[in-house]
């Protein structure tokens, strides 16, 4: 089950190595803010981030409730040619899940 959102990824290829640039739209509550009725607002949180470069795993990233609402990565992966296909796919500490692809290019 995903959220309603717009990710953004970019992927370019720059001195023989590939920049991947993505942004994910996620409101990543902590757990520990209250809304205007003075309750708290449950956790909400991205905790797990996986980029493939074609088929193949390039990256893992954990996260917490210390990372920032909306929050952008960018990352160089070594070598690439135009064309590869980048994937993102991350998931949420409430089940939530979202993918993002792009073109090197």
């Amino acid at each position: 089950m995903g959220l309603p959102r717009k990710d953004r990824i970019r992927a370019k290829l720059k001195s023989e190595n590939t920049t991947v640039r993505v942004l994910l739209a996620h409101p990543m509550h902590t757990g520990r803010a209250k809304d205007e009725a003075d309750t708290l607002i449950p956790a909400e949180f991205i905790q797990d981030i996986r980029c493939w470069r074609n088929d193949e795993e390039v990256l893992t990233i954990k996260c917490g409730t210390a990372t920032a609402r909306n929050p952008y990565f960018s990352f160089q992966l070594v070598g690439g040619k135009q064309g590869d296909m980048i994937t993102i796919r991350w998931v949420d500490n409430r089940g939530a899940k979202g993918t993002t692809e792009t073109v090197v290019k």
